[in-house]
């Protein structure tokens, strides 16, 4: 129920600020993730793509949302092999620009299992970016590193994540 609530806040919250918003933008691509604590004995490295949406509410300010599919790859002791877990994160946040090409960014989520006994845990996950632009090019690069921790399992670990951003709206929302 408690993951429900937050999707159904998430949307309303986009629906709201939609209506203010200068520019909104999808990123695609890959991330890296290194599990650190006693989770680095499970797993020593994590792969997966994501998903991730941006609604600019103001110069300084953006609301994001991310979908992810990340798969940690098991570990082999003594002739025995973890098993590679799979999970799917869905997180909503707020982004903060030191300038245009920097960022700072909180999100907070649930966490959901393929596989496995864990159960679906709420995620917390500060990082930051930037932005590399080519010269001459419309399109940007996101390129973020976060650390993410699962309150239920206690999994923390770092990624490393790169986008590709695709425009969605240019100033449509504006008033003349």
């Amino acid at each position: 129920m408690k993951i429900k609530s937050l999707i159904l806040l998430s949307f309303f919250v986009f629906i709201i600020v939609k209506a203010n918003a200068q520019q909104a933008t999808i990123g695609l691509g890959p991330e890296v993730s290194f599990p650190s604590g006693n989770w680095s004995n499970i797993s020593a490295i994590g792969l997966g793509g994501f998903v991730k949406a941006e609604i600019d509410v103001s110069e300084k300010f953006a609301l994001t949302a991310q979908g992810s599919l990340t798969s940690f790859l098991g570990k082999s002791f003594f002739g025995a092999k973890t098993p590679t877990i799979t999970y799917i994160p869905v997180k909503a946040g707020l982004k903060y620009y030191t300038s245009p090409e920097f960022y700072f960014e909180g999100q907070m989520g649930a966490v959901m299992p393929l596989n496995g006994k864990t159960a679906t845990s709420l995620v917390l996950s500060p990082g930051l970016g930037a932005y590399v632009n080519k010269k001459g090019a419309d399109h940007k690069i996101d390129v973020g590193l976060r650390y993410e921790s699962w309150t239920k399992s206690k999994f923390n670990f770092i990624t490393f994540r790169v986008a590709y951003l695709f425009g969605l709206l240019e100033r449509i929302f504006t008033k003349n």
